[in-house]
């Protein structure tokens, strides 16, 4: 038996697409399902009974989401692999050309069972900040190849930072066009940055993937806003085909700071409904449109 308490996500940076990291950094993550799943085909064989000839794998795929709670500094480095970009003068830009794989490990530390997936390439990132909670990050990853390990891989490993989680009170104002817009208070809001990768097969039985391919980056999320003028004239906008800007921050209670820009949007709302006794607000739906999205990193300043 082993307890969930024992399970250990870990990862590092790749020298090459597929080739296992030298050292390791240990996640903290709230799920991991990350997992390798055998595609079969059913044999049709007809022998000398009516009994099936059964199943032959034919193929494998590693994939699955690491769920986490969001804070300040501990995932950069996961984040360039989102972004296809390395971080520049504390400005990440999403929608690069610059690969950057991961080995990821998923341990369960009191059984002795490590498994290891190479060539990770983190297809998704969603970010969500609810009405009322912590804020959480998940990564959405697409793998090479798994191995199985009855003991850790050689490599220093890097215990997990005791960092601040974000939470729905680290979030400050939302400008719409560069604006705080009054009446629109946004109580929910979630993005997803999609590399819509796919996945290269060949006929190679040491390397069925042999490669993780990227397309076109594409990003979608939704706001909840309460129904005033301004929102009435936002939801104008869809029936237009006019975009917005939008802009909006998370800082932890040390003062270290994250702002998202999405410069470009497109938009689509119902109308809102509700009771006599309801605050009416509606769920504005966005895809990013033409412009690149960046992630700005503002550490807190200490001293005079």
């Amino acid at each position: 038996m082993s307890s969930g308490a024992k399970q250990v996500t870990l990862y590092g940076v790749e020298s090459a697409p597929g080739t296992i990291a030298a050292n390791w950094k240990t996640l903290a993550f709230t799920s991991n399902s990350l997992d390798a799943t055998a595609q079969t085909t059913e044999s049709g064989s007809i022998k000398d009974s009516r009994i099936a000839s059964g199943t032959l794998v034919t193929g494998i795929e590693a994939k699955g989401d690491i769920e986490t709670e969001f804070a300040y500094g501990i995932q950069d480095d996961l984040l360039e692999a989102v972004a296809f970009n390395a971080w520049s003068n504390n400005v990440l830009t999403f929608g690069g050309t610059t690969r950057k794989t991961l080995s990821v490990i998923r341990g369960f530390k009191d059984i002795g069972n490590y498994q290891v997936f190479t060539g990770c390439h983190l297809n998704q990132w969603s970010l969500s900040i609810p009405e009322s909670g912590i804020v959480t990050s998940k990564f959405s990853i697409m793998g090479m190849k798994r191995t199985a390990y009855q003991a850790m891989p050689t490599g220093v490993v890097t215990d997990a930072v005791d960092a601040i989680q974000f939470t729905s009170l680290s979030a400050g104002d939302i400008l719409i066009d560069d604006q705080v817009k009054p009446g629109m208070c946004a109580t929910q809001l979630e993005l997803t940055i999609d590399n819509s990768m796919q996945v290269q097969k060949c006929l190679n039985y040491e390397n069925n993937i042999s490669a993780v391919l990227e397309s076109v980056l594409k990003g979608t999320g939704n706001i909840t806003i309460a129904w005033s003028s301004n929102t009435a004239e936002l939801y104008e906008k869809q029936f237009l085909n006019e975009t917005i800007g939008l802009q909006y921050s998370l800082k932890d209670s040390d003062g270290n700071k994250y702002t998202l820009l999405l410069p470009k949007l497109q938009l689509t709302a119902p109308l809102p409904s509700g009771s006599a006794t309801d605050v009416l607000q509606t769920q504005f739906s966005f895809s990013i449109a033409d412009t690149a999205p960046t992630l700005t990193r503002i550490p807190v300043v200490v001293g005079p």
